[in-house]
């Protein structure tokens, strides 16, 4: 399980950077190591920072949880999630902005 606090620009159980200018964020995809399951979870407590996933991969689904428990023993229920090609599921915060960027090339 992933766990991002994006306010605090705390990244737990994954090697990565992120890249911050003042209160936006990029991660690379890559970079985030999902649970078991294939499931990565954002959550954010406060500003609500913009926060840009960098990926070739396409997304083949977005929505709004229903009751589940992650892995990593998050329960998920009413964050808004996005499944990408590769089965990833990315779950996050409702307040979040965030956006995919393609990678190029």
């Amino acid at each position: 399980m992933n766990e991002i606090d994006a306010n605090n620009d705390h990244i737990t159980g994954a090697e990565t950077a992120a890249v911050a200018d003042g209160s936006q964020f990029t991660l690379n995809l890559a970079d985030l190591l999902p649970d078991a399951n294939g499931e990565i979870v954002i959550l954010n407590e406060g500003d609500d920072p913009c926060l840009n996933i960098v990926t070739d991969l396409r997304l083949l689904e977005s929505g709004i949880a229903e009751s589940h428990i992650t892995d990593g023993g998050i329960e998920v229920k009413g964050l808004q999630y996005w499944v990408f090609e590769d089965g990833t599921k990315l779950y996050y915060s409702p307040g979040l902005s965030i956006s995919v960027e393609h990678e190029i090339g």
